[in-house]
């Protein structure tokens, strides 16, 4: 499920980063919500929430103390920081195992994108000017540079992507519908994609000039025309909507796309 969860959630970011904001200083938010379709993860899902699986829970962050798992902490401290935030997260139930929105700050060639709630809540802050991506951890006042990860060869011809003539309204904005398929990861994933190009200053097409993340991969929505404001991502057990509730332009602070002061530098990732 975990490996699902992250697919889908590098969908949506790769959604997000693919915007230039050379003519755009403003904020979007989308708010975020999955569907269980799968019986069985949905079964899984719920039984994390028994008392039987809180005990083992317990148990295994008990055992994270253990000298041999500390040992591979040490070597691997990503490792534990990823454990650490996916218990904490099903401790508050199946439903907080995933994202409530996501939040986009941008300002020439900086952004800051903001996810509220899940497994991956969080901070990261793109420096595009100095081609480089920082994770934010503000509740454990940290942080840690990412790695952009090159990907041999071309992965585009993994991705379907067919624009159609249907249109719909999101927040008074003209959005024309593209479809998505991929079999990416391993893990079949159909996307319903509304974009529009009527926001002054934004282009989804420019993935380049202002990217989050740590792959250099497959490009896809540089064929898309416009910005994403509305999808629907499928997979084989879940779907993941993402509608955007906000789009403003506004003045935004320098100090907004810095990093924090006083926050202690992990290893990069």
């Amino acid at each position: 499920m975990n490996k699902i969860i992250t697919c889908l959630i590098a969908s949506v970011g790769l959604a997000v980063s693919s915007l230039s904001a050379a003519d755009f200083t403003g904020t979007i938010t989308w708010a975020m919500r999955v569907d269980i379709t799968d019986p069985e993860m949905k079964r899984q899902m719920e039984a994390s929430s028994s008392p039987e699986m809180q005990e083992q829970m317990k148990a295994a962050q008990e055992a994270m103390n253990d000298p041999q798992m500390q040992a591979m902490f040490k070597a691997n401290p990503q490792m534990r920081e990823m454990m650490e935030k996916q218990m904490k997260a099903m401790s508050k139930g199946p439903g907080e195992m995933f994202p409530k929105s996501t939040t986009l700050h941008m300002k020439g060639t900086r952004s800051l994108v903001r996810t509220e709630g899940g497994a991956v809540a969080g901070d990261i802050l793109t420096l595009a000017d100095k081609d480089v991506s920082y994770q934010i951890d503000r509740e454990a006042r940290t942080y840690r540079k990412l790695a952009i990860q090159k990907t041999a060869g071309s992965m585009d011809d993994k991705f379907k992507v067919t624009p159609t003539k249907e249109t719909t309204k999101v927040l008074g904005y003209t959005c024309e519908r593209y479809v998505v398929e991929t079999t990416d990861s391993e893990t079949k994933m159909n996307w319903n994609v509304w974009a529009t190009d009527d926001i002054k200053g934004l282009d989804a097409r420019a993935l380049d000039r202002l990217r989050v993340g740590q792959s250099s991969g497959p490009n896809v929505f540089s064929k898309i025309k416009g910005v994403p404001l509305k999808m629907e991502i499928t997979t084989p057990q879940m779907k993941m909507f993402m509608d955007a509730t906000q789009v403003k332009a506004e003045s935004l602070p320098d100090s907004l796309f810095e990093l924090p002061s006083g926050f202690k530098e992990l290893p990069a990732q």
